[in-house]
């Protein structure tokens, strides 16, 4: 017998902690934020640099996700909570998943399959439930780089159907 059933006492039984839901910070933090920064550069690289390429590359959403790694020091400072000597780091995550969607939409029409359809799946996926977690820096920015992605289909659309 334990010492606290000898002494009258009851023990409460260990009950697992009710699963919380994200909070609207975490969610403009790592889902909103960077899907507007994708809508909003895609948008304005259709409307006024697309027109100035002569081969049309790098595209909307290459031009994007090519900003984004530009300013990705900025990125690690407002979107995740790591110190900022970390930033080389998410900058990594941001050339891993964002060199391959730049390559996967250089395919044209194809790209749309695992650059539209798959990452909106994978980028659902994981903000349902990495926000869970403390993240280190690389895998921020593979979050990240996924909201930057779809915001910039979006953006890239919408501008293109407003413009031509």
């Amino acid at each position: 017998m334990s010492e606290a059933s000898e002494s009258g006492s009851v023990v409460d039984e260990l009950i697992p902690p009710v699963a919380r839901s994200a909070t609207w910070e975490e969610t403009w933090i790592n889902v909103i934020a960077p899907a507007l920064f994708g809508l909003i550069v895609a948008g304005f690289w259709q409307w006024k640099v697309q027109a100035m390429l002569p081969w049309g590359l790098p595209n909307p959403i290459q031009g994007t996700l090519l900003v984004m790694l530009l300013f990705s020091p900025l990125f690690h400072y407002f979107l995740t909570d790591q110190p900022m000597s970390r930033w080389t780091e998410y900058a990594l995550g941001i050339t891993v998943l964002g060199g391959f969607f730049i390559v996967v939409w250089l395919m044209g029409v194809g790209g749309f399959v695992c650059g539209g359809y798959l990452a909106a799946i994978v980028w659902v996926a994981i903000s349902t439930s990495w926000w869970r977690f403390h993240l280190p820096p690389f895998r921020s920015a593979l979050w990240h780089t996924l909201g930057v992605n779809m915001g910039a289909v979006g953006g890239a659309f919408i501008m293109f159907g407003l413009v031509g």
